[in-house]
């Protein structure tokens, strides 16, 4: 069963069927023991009896004895023996009555004041007459005064519908509360800091949505790891990119002392340190909104992405001039999006300025735009001709400060590629990179067209 809702119907449907199973056999037990009783009355029972009585009852109390008699004498004859017995024990037909079967059908009036097949009547003469049909198998049988049947052990059987209840109720709460137990124990591991916490192997194989939290916990906590590693490696990163401009800046200043002729040098060599210390921080920052950056909406709109490449495409040539480079594009059809043009604009120009970057003198960079019908996306391909990244290095592109050995030399921050994944992957796309045969580095920027 992999859902809490199959678990709790089932247990409550055989709760109901132990019960019904309970109610089913007191009522069979209470049945059997009437029976029982029944078999050891010394009278017949029944509708027909009971009309035979009350007919004799009436011809007694209304026509007096004589009615009676004769009524006896007819039922007589048709086989049916009608036993009429005074006070001194004798039948008024004089017919024979075992002081036995007397006695057990006066204990049985006295016992079943109710049953209509035994009736006692007080006639105008002052005597008393009862009015019976005796079993023909039991008349001369010595008989025992009948008892009252025992009633069902409704006690035992309450017993034991309770301990069955208590049974499965605790059986029901205990497969319910073990994962939560579980999962509250690591909830407090993780509060102390343990974050390779899991809980999917102490839960085991179940398949309800106690499990799916579980699993859900898992990956919570897989996450929460990987995000905070990628804060210290970044914390690592940032000190590093600081350490060396800082260092060159203390130098500069001490050849500066050492030196005054060399001081306008010297501070030229300091304003560009800053310079790239304060690229280096914008970017950071940048990063860090995107990093934080929630599922508020409020920001997005329906944009032109044709203009916005345009506009991208323009720039991009105006800084491509010192390295005489050539920037071409397809044909653009009008595209519309809805998203931050602001983040968008941000991916395209940080990958299209990275092929800039490094991409030969009189190069060549293609930008190929394609749309998508199923799924209905936008794909926008940046290519340029420059050293390429190696094989095992294309999956680190996009990792913060990640520089490739034919690129230590190249100014930057390393954070431009960093910045385009984040903001591509907060409007829900996709970005790769790869080598291409001719040689050069081809960006692949995937956007929903929603």
């Amino acid at each position: 069963m992999r859902s809490l809702f199959w678990k709790f119907f089932f247990a409550f449907l055989l709760a109901l069927l132990l019960t019904s199973i309970g109610v089913a056999s007191g009522m069979w037990l209470r049945h059997n023991a009437e029976r029982q009783a029944f078999e050891a009355i010394p009278v017949q029972v029944g509708w027909k009896a009971a009309s035979l009585v009350d007919r004799a009852a009436d011809l007694a109390h209304y026509a007096g004895i004589a009615s009676l008699k004769k009524y006896l004498q007819e039922q007589q004859q048709d086989d049916i023996t009608i036993l009429a017995v005074t006070t001194d024990g004798k039948d008024i037909l004089e017919r024979e009555v075992s002081d036995a079967l007397l006695l057990s059908t006066r204990q049985l009036l006295l016992s079943h004041q109710s049953m209509r097949s035994v009736r006692q009547l007080l006639l105008e003469d002052g005597r008393t007459i009862l009015l019976f049909i005796p079993s023909p198998e039991k008349i001369n049988q010595n008989l025992t005064p009948p008892k009252r049947p025992k009633p069902p052990p409704f006690l035992l059987l309450l017993a034991m519908w309770t301990l069955s209840g208590l049974l499965f109720s605790a059986l029901l709460a205990w497969s319910f509360t073990k994962p939560i137990r579980i999962l509250r124990k690591a909830f407090d591991d993780v509060a102390e800091g343990k974050l390779d916490t899991r809980v999917s192997p102490a839960i085991g194989k179940r398949r309800d949505e106690l499990a799916e939290l579980g699993h859900n916990f898992d990956h919570m906590t897989s996450r929460i790891s990987q995000l905070l590693n990628a804060q210290k490696h970044l914390l690592h990163d940032v000190s590093h990119e600081l350490r060396s401009p800082l260092a060159r800046m203390q130098a500069a200043i001490g050849l500066a002392q050492q030196n005054p002729g060399k001081t306008a040098n010297m501070l030229e060599r300091v304003e560009r340190e800053s310079e790239r210390i304060d690229l280096l921080v914008g970017d950071l920052l940048n990063l860090s909104r995107l990093e934080t950056s929630t599922s508020d909406n409020d920001d997005r709109q329906q944009f032109n992405l044709t203009e916005l490449l345009l506009d991208i495409i323009e720039d991009a040539r105006f800084e491509a001039q010192n390295k005489q480079l050539q920037i071409t594009h397809n044909t653009l059809e009008h595209i519309e999006l809805f998203g931050r043009p602001a983040l968008i604009h941000s991916a395209i120009e940080n990958v299209l300025r990275n092929a800039i970057k490094y991409s030969p003198d009189k190069g060549k960079i293609q930008l190929t735009v394609t749309k998508h019908s199923k799924p209905s996306s936008v794909e926008i391909c940046i290519a340029d001709q420059g050293p390429g990244v190696a094989e095992q290095n294309l999956q680190l592109v996009f990792q913060p400060f990640f520089r490739s050995h034919d690129s230590q030399n190249q100014n930057g921050t390393g954070l431009g590629l960093t910045i385009a994944h984040r903001a591509i992957e907060i409007h829900g796309g996709n970005i790769i990179a790869e080598n291409r045969p001719e040689g050069g580095l081809k960006i692949t920027i995937t956007l929903p067209a929603r």
